[in-house]
């Protein structure tokens, strides 16, 4: 009887423990879920920033597509998709 009453006790310490380790997991993948969010936001204000200065003429845009660290091509896309109109280049 002491013995599966010891055994009874390790298994519950034992779904404890996995317990408290799956909700550190969901709370890491939460974490991590909302760090990439934030970095998203970010490269997206950066690369508006950027449309912008191209647009009005600050920033040609081979340097704008360096600092997107994008091809020139790449870079038109993405303004385009963003809803810039990508300068005529000469």
């Amino acid at each position: 009887m002491k013995d599966i009453l010891s055994e009874i006790i390790a298994h519950k310490r034992i779904e404890i423990e996995l317990q408290k380790r799956a909700v550190s997991l969901e709370r890491l993948q939460e974490e991590v879920a909302a760090m990439m969010q934030k970095e998203l936001g970010i490269q997206q204000g950066e690369n508006k920033m950027l449309f912008t200065l191209v647009t009005k003429g600050k920033l040609d845009i081979d340097t704008a597509a360096e600092e997107a660290g994008v091809s020139v091509s790449e870079f038109e896309k993405l303004m385009s998709e963003a809803g810039y109109k990508v300068p005529e280049t000469v």
